[in-house]
């Protein structure tokens, strides 16, 4: 059996390990879906400030992060 400094250090490697998959599913999730609900507002905003166009396009967007890819992420890599 490990010793205590041992099975420490691999606690929080496990940790560490966890949280950069979390990291990185949410920053690929929240990748794809900006682009893909940019893509889909093009149509409807094409002229559009910058401005006006995420102040559409943040709404959809909270409730992607919050409802399809935060869970998801959290099933990869729980950041606790």
């Amino acid at each position: 059996m490990g010793s205590p400094s041992s099975t420490s250090h691999t606690a929080v490697l496990s940790r560490l390990v966890a949280r950069l998959r979390f990291l990185i599913v949410a920053t690929l999730g929240a990748y794809a879906a900006i682009n893909l609900l940019l893509a889909a507002l093009a149509p409807f905003t094409q002229g559009w400030p910058t401005l006006g166009v995420t102040a559409v396009a943040v709404p959809p967007m909270v409730l992607v992060m919050v409802y399809a890819v935060i869970p998801v992420a959290f099933r990869f890599g729980s950041p606790r």
